[in-house]
Order: C-alpha cells, then sequence, then structure tokens
C-alpha cells in the first residue's frame, strides 16, 4: 500500500522552489508514495501540470497578506484532518510555519518535514529576521525532520539555532538537448532572475558598465519578475550607468527553454542562493554559466574558475570576458563538461530517487 505524502507550498507560481516540486512530483514512484499538494495562496500557475500527473492539488484561495495567515492555517488544518497523511512535507519558510502547525495539531500526528530553500544572507530587513525568529521557535516543536537543497543552507540554519540535523538533497534537472554553437557578432550575457535585494541587480549592472569599457559587442538580458520598464529603481540604475542600448528587459513569462537558447552567458549576481536552479537549466544545454559564490553554486558548477566573490562586479565582468574570449576548442570542452556533470550528478531521476528513499526510510527505518 503506497505511503500518503502532504506537500505543503506557500504557492504554485513560476520560481525556482515550485518548478523542483513540480519536477519531483513527476518523477515520483507513484506505486510506492501516494501524493498530494496544497498550495496556501492563489498564486497557482503549475495547478494544471501538475494535475496532470494525476496528483490531486489544493488551493487555498487567499493573498499571501498577514491578516490571511490564521485563515490560511485554519482552511490548511482542516484539508489535513482530511487527507490524514502519512508524511507532510512543507517547502518554503511561510509553509513551514503554517502548515506544518496545522499537521503538528491533527490528533493522529503525522511525520513533519521541513523544506529550506534558501541561505540566511537573504534574510536581511526587519521584518525577515522577525518572521525567522518565530521560525527558528517553532522547529523546537514542529518538524520531525529539516531537509534542504543546499548545503551551505544547512550549515548556515544549523549556526543559526535550528538544533536538528538538516539533510541536504539538492535540486534535480531535466535531459534537455543541447544549444548549438553560435556564431553571432554580438553576444548575448543574460541573467533570469526577479528583482528583489538578494538578486543583487545593482551589481550586475556595475559588471556590464565596466565590461563595455573593454568590449561594446555583446547585449544584456534581464529576465524575471520586476524586471520591466516600470521598475523604477531598475530605470534609474540603467540610466546611471547609462546602460539602456545594452539592456534588454523581460518581465513577462517567457519559455526558460526559449530565452536559454538566444543566449552565450547566463549569469547569477545575487549575494544569497539556495541552490540556482536556472544555472543547471542551462548547464544542461551546454550553456557557459558565471556566478557569484552563493549558495551551492560552486557545486553545481564546479569550476571555480565560473564562480566569483559576491558584491564584486569587477570579478563578474573579468569572468564574462574571459568566457567569451575562449577559443572554439576550449569553448566546446567547457560546454560538454557542464552538461556531463549536472547529467552525472543533479539528474532529476537521481534526486527524486533520493527523495522516495528517505521518505520510506522515515516510515520504515
Amino acid at each position: 500500500m503506497p505511503i500518503k505524502i502532504t506537500y505543503i507550498i506557500t504557492s504554485l507560481g513560476m520560481g525556482g522552489a515550485e518548478m523542483m516540486l513540480y519536477k519531483l512530483l513527476k518523477y515520483t514512484d507513484l506505486k510506492t508514495i501516494r501524493p498530494t499538494v496544497i498550495c496556501l495562496t492563489a498564486e497557482a500557475d503549475l495547478i494544471k501540470p501538475i494535475q496532470s500527473l494525476g496528483i490531486e492539488v489544493i488551493v487555498i484561495p487567499y493573498q499571501n497578506r498577514w491578516y490571511n495567515l490564521p485563515l490560511i492555517f485554519f482552511r490548511c488544518h482542516l484539508i489535513l484532518r482530511k487527507l490524514c497523511p502519512d508524511i507532510v512535507h512543507t517547502w518554503l519558510y511561510h509553509a513551514n510555519v503554517l502548515g506544518g502547525l496545522g499537521a503538528y495539531l491533527l490528533r493522529s500526528r503525522p511525520i513533519i518535514v521541513w523544506n529550506i530553500r534558501n541561505t540566511l544572507s537573504g534574510v536581511t530587513s526587519w521584518s525577515q529576521k522577525a518572521f525567522f525568529l518565530i521560525v527558528k521557535i517553532c522547529t523546537h516543536f514542529i518538524p520531525n525532520h529539516i531537509l534542504s537543497c543546499s548545503q551551505r543552507g544547512a550549515q548556515e540554519h544549523h549556526l543559526a539555532g535550528f538544533r536538528q540535523k538538516i539533510k541536504v538533497i539538492h535540486n534535480g534537472f531535466l535531459d534537455k538537448p543541447q544549444v548549438m554553437l553560435n556564431n553571432r557578432s554580438i553576444k548575448r550575457i543574460g541573467m533570469i532572475a526577479r528583482f528583489t535585494p538578494e538578486k543583487d541587480h545593482y551589481t550586475f549592472l556595475k559588471a556590464v558598465n565596466l565590461f563595455l569599457q573593454k568590449n561594446t559587442q555583446c547585449r544584456f538580458v534581464l529576465v524575471g519578475k520586476g524586471c520591466s520598464t516600470d521598475n523604477h529603481q531598475l530605470q534609474k540604475w540603467i540610466k546611471q550607468f547609462h546602460l539602456s542600448e545594452y539592456i534588454e528587459l523581460h518581465e513577462a513569462q517567457i519559455s526558460l527553454d526559449d530565452i536559454l537558447t538566444t543566449l552565450d552567458i547566463v549569469t547569477l549576481s545575487s549575494y544569497s542562493e539556495g541552490f540556482p536552479n536556472v544555472v543547471g537549466e542551462a548547464m544542461m544545454k551546454g550553456i557557459p554559466c558565471v556566478c557569484t559564490d552563493a549558495g551551492d553554486a560552486l557545486i553545481l558548477v564546479g569550476k571555480s574558475e565560473l564562480i566569483v566573490p559576491i558584491r564584486h562586479p569587477e570579478a563578474l565582468a573579468e569572468a564574462w570576458l574571459s568566457v567569451l574570449s575562449m577559443p572554439l576548442d576550449k569553448h566546446l570542452e567547457l560546454t560538454l563538461c557542464l552538461r556531463a556533470r549536472v547529467l552525472e550528478y543533479f539528474h532529476i531521476s537521481k534526486i527524486a530517487h533520493q527523495y522516495n528513499e528517505w521518505h520510506l526510510s522515515l516510515l520504515y527505518p
């Protein structure tokens, strides 16, 4: 008889954590595990893809506002009473607290697993710090087990006072065809990331300014929520560095595969990451990646020359120049190496197998 696992996630928008849950469900062995999904807010772009797998998705139709939190918790608790899962596996802080508490108060309490998707360098504002204090207090009584998608995230949370041993299972990636080498004269460097402080778009734009002092045969692409002409702060920075003719902005949800095929380098300038999904997707297609040393970027990429210090635009610009100046044979060798690494260590079938085996071990040690 399959074990019943209920995944609870804050939203099902097109973010990295949400996409990872979808990929995990796609590769779950439904003969041994019967999953259901509870989405705590109305943002549910991935509901149809998950339902197409034959998996039930229950959406709690509230906006993610503080005054809705009691309603979200109460609805979640009632849903869990009906589902009677063996394991409740929550993803992201809000789901960890609200969904975890809803499971903790059940008469027949399931095994409760928290999933941490971030490092703590992104917890900077007073509101984030206050909520993290609540999260840390809840670790003393809600979760039976804690899982992290990155080694650095696990280490930082342990040092911050999480007493449980934190298991690490990295993100996984679908096998996709490699992008053919393109000989375009105007190269394209892209960053696919929502506009939030931890993604550090300011460092990206400073690096662009430094890069253009040595090479103007390049265009830079920003894709993600908030990367639009309506973003006054982003527009201010672009004008500050006189980059208007070199920057493309795309806030609309473009297919990730479609945008990746137009890029010669995929980059991240973040000062806080967990296990960067977009980098793994680019590696799978054989696209060179240059990243800041945030989260487990180095573990994913596996090449220190492609990793630069955080908040270091000079190093970021130099790394871009280095990759673009590679001879053709070295460039091809790099693309094949990156693809081979993600296939060997981070293919979704291997990662899903780790999840499934671990879930089973919780019930049957």
